[in-house]
């Protein structure tokens, strides 16, 4: 490995036969992908421990209220909602990065995936649009309940029952199925399964996770309707 100085001075490692261009782009290309992944398992841990906080609900309203309680009184849901946001917007620019721009790209690679019928590839083209469709669902989740507080089991049970079928059930499949395909995907690219294995790890993360959904969301309806 030999070395060269760019523009500012400072020693750039070249690969022989690549141009050093070339070579400082992959480093940033490998960079962004770590980055990308990070911030997934990021969202991933957050979307855990919300599940947790919200299956106390079917314990009792009153445990959820004072975990809840407990999360603002100690600033933590104050310091942790814009770090939230931040993260969420840092996944979406590194995940933009590959995304086809435009309608011919898009339908191109849609073709492409057809023809090729790669099982990967397909999931690829599901964490696509899974995240594009939660783009909004996300903005109109943190709208009502940042502009709602205090959290509260009622509340939550309340907005459950008003949008059952046109929100709350789409976004917990849209959650979890962009979460297993992208928890996939990190595994297989870092090697941390063999594909066989991470399909298995990814069914299984999938299924418990909208079994715990769906335990929620029939103990928040119930609770959004009591008198």
């Amino acid at each position: 490995m030999s070395g060269t100085r760019n523009n500012s001075g400072s020693d750039l490692k070249v690969i022989p036969g690549w141009p050093p261009v070339q070579v400082a782009a992959s480093r940033v290309a490998a960079r962004s992908e770590f980055a990308f992944a990070l911030s997934g398992i990021g969202l991933a841990v957050f979307m855990v421990l919300h599940t947790g906080l919200l299956l106390s609900s079917h314990f009792s309203a009153a445990v959820m209220d004072e975990l809840a309680f407990f999360l603002e009184w100690t600033y933590l849901l104050q310091i942790a909602t814009p770090l939230l946001i931040v993260l969420i917007l840092t996944h979406v620019v590194l995940a933009s990065r590959k995304l086809p721009s435009t309608a011919p790209q898009q339908l191109a690679l849609i073709r492409q995936v057809r023809v090729l019928g790669h099982f990967d590839s397909w999931l690829w083209i599901l964490q696509i649009a899974t995240g594009v469709g939660l783009l909004s669902l996300v903005s109109i989740h943190f709208w009502e309940v940042l502009t709602d507080l205090p959290i509260q089991a009622v509340k939550s049970g309340g907005r459950v029952r008003e949008a059952l079928f046109t929100f709350s059930a789409p976004f917990i499949v849209l959650v979890q199925a962009h979460l297993a395909a992208g928890l996939y995907r990190i595994s297989v690219k870092w090697g941390v399964f063999a594909r066989r294995w991470a399909r298995v790890a990814t069914a299984i993360w999938l299924a418990l996770f909208l079994i715990l959904d769906t335990a929620i969301i029939l103990a928040l309806y119930d609770v959004g309707g009591r008198p």
